[in-house]
């Protein structure tokens, strides 16, 4: 059995949520790795089960996963390299993650310094030649297409990978908290923009979004919601996921509201 244990912190707490909620926003929270499982230990001791790790064990495989993991080991030659591949894709998306934590906390982008960072961490990873030129390029292009989502939405940051807790038992990582426009910003009354509380799940990867994302987005929801509405003085109610696309020549990305979802399949949540 092989236990990691890995000390976590708010990659980026807005100053004036991080001033609503001092003890909480600069907690350490430890995310322990247990035989494929992740758990989460606060600081005063309690540990939490991770939600995904809670909605593996306990609702039934998602048709769509099962097809596109067996479609990768086809393309791969095996389940094996299928298997690897995903652990690629989840070291990707914590790139990614942190690029745009990082980008929220410079206000701007050093675009050749991210690339020779991109570089450096793939190769860690075991990624080489061809295939690190290639994710490397992509993940430049990604972390474009994120810049403009914040671009076109007005998108003001509270929080990226903020620690949110279910009296329950159950713990999870919010990719992004924020205010937002509820479209793109080609309106010209900047009163009819709607603006919202919302969480925004950052995907990765370009194969579409998948019922489990939405049952995350609810977790992630309620999650914060108990966590922090009292000391914020507000609630989430708007829940979105979010994915770079494999653009050419202008950065795109794909945005969902799942919120009218999540809504649906609350007391199913709530049963799992």
């Amino acid at each position: 059995m092989i236990v990691d244990i890995e000390v976590l912190q708010a990659l980026y707490p807005s100053p004036a949520f991080k001033s609503k909620t001092p003890l909480l926003a600069g907690e350490k929270v430890y995310r322990v790795g247990v035989g494929g499982g992740r758990h989460y230990q606060r600081g005063n001791g309690r540990i939490y089960k991770s939600l995904t790790t809670t909605l593996a064990a306990v609702m039934p495989p998602s048709e769509q996963l099962e097809t596109w993991r067996d479609a990768m080991a086809d393309q791969l030659g095996s389940t094996s390299l299928a298997d690897q591949y995903v652990e690629y894709t989840a070291d990707y998306g914590t790139l990614l993650h942190i690029a745009v934590a990082d980008f929220v906390r410079d206000g701007n982008v050093d675009w050749y310094a991210k690339k020779m960072w991109f570089a450096a961490q793939l190769s860690e990873i075991g990624l080489k030649d061809k295939a690190l030129n290639a994710a490397t390029n992509e993940l430049v292009k990604d972390l474009a297409a994120m810049v403009q989502f914040f671009y076109d939405y007005r998108v003001e940051v509270i929080a990226v990978e903020l620690p949110v807790f279910l009296d329950c038992g159950v713990a999870t990582l919010v990719d992004l908290v924020c205010r937002m426009d509820n479209k793109a910003n080609d309106q010209t009354v900047l009163e009819a923009a709607n603006r919202h509380n919302a969480i925004v799940n950052l995907k990765s990867g370009k194969k579409g979004f998948f019922d489990t994302h939405v049952l995350q987005l609810e977790g992630e929801r309620r999650a914060f919601n108990e966590t922090y509405s009292k000391l914020v003085g507000y609630e989430i109610q708007e829940v979105y996921n979010l994915a770079p696309t494999a653009w050419r020549g202008t950065p795109k990305y794909k945005i969902k509201n799942q919120t009218e979802a999540a809504n649906k399949i609350s007391d199913l949540f709530s049963l799992y």
